[in-house]
């Protein structure tokens, strides 16, 4: 199937959280920070809590933290788990569960920096974004296991563990089915067919303008499209 793909590229080489999750092998970034603004007034201590939406990427950990209210307003929100697979930053609600009225501010998550020191809890190296159609489930983000073949992988998402195939002209629509998408210097979209260590097969999407034919096979990287090279789609 020529040169398989590094396994680096499925999900990223961090070691995990500074949490007690097993979160090993997660793309994506975590919460570094929380950053409050705006006007807050009729909190309690006692009563209020903070959450965090999930992750986007499957086995990904959601972040926790704990807050401190200062005056009946949050002053400051302590990560107690980074958590691990967000994509862009999670949606921070702060709540007070006591009957009193409150007034809202904003909240707003900051993703950690990959320092890109490997076997470190702050690796956060890239991995493949794609999505698949697993039975009795919907297209969803997925993390790759294993590479089957050029065109087969065996992936994960939020409803189970499936073989995928990918396919080429338009979104994974039927169990089975996996989709990754690449862009040009052109910002133009492609599916990838195949994919192997250095070559994508790509099948070109959307409105004219793509730099490359229809099924050529180009380079590829995480990086920025450039000359002869597509960006895989990646986080």
């Amino acid at each position: 199937m020529g040169r398989p793909l590094n396994k680096k590229y499925f999900g990223n080489r961090n070691i995990g959280t500074t949490g007690t999750d097993n979160d090993d092998g997660i793309g994506g970034q975590g919460v570094a920070s929380v950053t409050i603004s705006g006007s807050w007034s009729g909190f309690t201590q006692a009563t209020s809590t903070v959450t965090f939406t999930a992750p986007e990427l499957p086995g990904g950990v959601t972040a926790t933290g704990t807050v401190t209210i200062t005056a009946g307003a949050p002053t400051l929100v302590t990560i107690t788990n980074k958590g691990s697979g967000y994509t862009s930053a999670p949606t921070v609600t702060i709540a007070d569960s006591d009957v009193g009225a409150e007034t809202t501010g904003t909240a707003t998550a900051v993703l950690t920096t990959d320092t890109g020191a490997p076997g470190t809890t702050t690796n956060q190296e890239n991995g493949i974004t794609c999505y698949a159609f697993v039975t009795g489930g919907s297209r969803k983000v997925a993390d790759i296991i294993k590479q089957v073949s050029t065109d087969r992988y065996k992936v994960k998402t939020a409803d189970g563990t499936m073989i995928c195939q990918l396919v080429t002209d338009g979104v994974a629509n039927a169990a089975g089915e996996m989709d990754i998408t690449a862009v040009d210097t052109a910002g133009k979209t492609y599916y990838v067919s195949k994919l192997t260590a250095h070559r994508a097969r790509l099948h070109r999407y959307g409105a004219a303008g793509h730099v490359f034919p229809d099924a050529a096979s180009q380079a590829w990287s995480f990086d920025a499209a450039s000359t002869g090279y597509v960006q895989i789609q990646n986080a």
